[in-house]
């Protein structure tokens, strides 16, 4: 193909990718009752065929037709009237806080490149946001802090909350500020709790109407770094902690993970999506019900209770006064367990040093190997470290002194580490 060729196909290709695919929608601002009646008509139906539970949606449009044949809505004209008394009455069947009518672009009216730019500006607008999180740090008495403002689930952002994780994973609690998120996706909360879980664990189900539907979410077996089993973990939530973010805290709360600290949560469990009732008129409808394993239900209308409460804007420091002792507890234990292993690996090069000088080298050389592969699992001895023993041994700086070097390795120490 020639350049010229391939310059006007690829002028043809734009030309089609930028051609409008229908005319700028309108704002509706008024409704008239013929339009009033067919946007209750509208949302009966989407709400009998997508809301969670059926017996609900039922009782919700017979509430709403009896409120629009008595008239509820005949002086209400203004499309945005409309949309918040429609919003009003549904909920006072249901209270379920993602059941919300509002204004948005009907997608099919949208012209194709709004719609790619809009994708580009989210796009663009997650990476300056970090993906969700606001803040990271280490706070007094090695406590680490993230404020989580968002739970959107990505590549980009499990990269970001493992980097953020990373640098965190040397402090001795951890605490999750959610005040200010207002939800996002299971998956994520599934990805971030793998570093505080050993085996994989079941967090979270939610069942979907529209498709008859059960799906689970559990943490992983692995991560890109290291697991944080024992760090104490502290919650903060607020009466604007909504959706996922709300999930966050009580999953971990109902697992007996974490401590909840500040004040009842939203209360908005029911997973949404959303359609076109008129023109640029939409509603919300919550399609999927969320089902704890341990608790068997959710947070749907009671929010998340907190352990400890507290007002919003005090909870970090209602926080910090517990998780700061409990880090200081963790460390002792730390290093408590630490000179504990380091007084069993002395014994144990002791009584090979005895087996030495009972002429049983096969045994004693057996456990030399074996109190170095122990120590190495709990942070005794390093590579570092091992060469360093293994030359002090020859120097006649260690309990196996005058005894032949352990076979395969120049600093006698067969199977572990590695020559320098």
């Amino acid at each position: 193909m020639s350049k010229k060729i391939a310059v006007s196909y690829t002028a043809c290709l734009l030309l089609l990718i930028l051609s409008p695919s229908g005319p700028a929608q309108d704002r509706t601002t008024t409704l008239t009752r013929a339009e009033i009646a067919q946007a209750v008509d509208r949302v009966c139906q989407l709400l009998n065929r997508f809301y969670v539970l059926p017996e609900v949606a039922t009782r919700m449009e017979r509430h709403i037709r009896g409120r629009l044949e008595a008239g509820a809505f005949d002086q209400t004209t203004e499309a945005d009237q409309f949309m918040e008394a429609m919003t009003r009455e549904l909920r006072s069947v249901c209270r379920d806080k993602h059941l919300a009518m509002f204004r948005g672009a009907n997608p099919d009216e949208q012209r194709a490149e709004d719609r790619d730019l809009k994708r580009l500006m989210e796009r663009f607008d997650s990476r300056k946001d970090h993906f969700g999180l606001d803040r990271v740090e280490i706070l007094a008495g090695n406590v680490g802090y993230m404020s989580v403002r968002s739970v959107m689930y990505s590549p980009e952002a499990t990269e970001a909350v493992s980097a953020a994780l990373k640098f965190l994973e040397n402090t001795d609690a951890l605490v999750f500020d959610l005040r200010e998120n207002r939800g996002g996706d299971p998956a994520y909360m599934a990805y971030v709790f793998s570093y505080f879980f050993d085996k994989p664990t079941h967090i979270n189900s939610i069942y979907w109407r529209d498709r008859d539907r059960t799906d689970e979410f559990w943490t992983k077996a692995t991560v890109p770094g290291k697991k944080m089993l024992d760090v104490p973990l502290y919650v903060l939530i607020s009466g604007r902690t909504f959706s996922g973010a709300e999930e966050f805290a009580y999953d971990l709360q109902a697992l007996k993970r974490g401590v909840v600290v500040g004040e009842t949560s939203a209360g908005a469990a029911n997973p949404a999506s959303s359609w076109v009732v008129y023109k640029d008129i939409r509603i919300g409808i919550p399609l999927g019900r969320a089902i704890n394993p341990t608790t068997g239900t959710n947070w749907e209308g009671v929010g998340v209770k907190p352990d400890i409460e507290a007002p919003a804007d005090k909870a970090l420091e209602a926080a910090m006064a517990i998780a700061g002792p409990a880090a200081e507890e963790r460390r002792a234990r730390m290093r408590a367990d630490l000179a504990a292993a380091y007084g069993e690996f002395q014994g144990d090069l002791k009584r090979a040093e005895a087996l030495f000088q009972q002429k049983k080298a096969e045994e004693a050389e057996a456990l030399v190997l074996s109190s170095l592969n122990k120590a190495i699992e709990r942070d005794v001895l390093d590579q570092s470290s091992i060469n360093r023993k293994g030359y002090e041994f020859l120097r006649g700086g260690g309990p196996l002194h005058g005894h032949r070097p352990l076979q395969g390795q120049c600093s006698g120490l067969s199977g572990v580490g590695q020559c320098p």
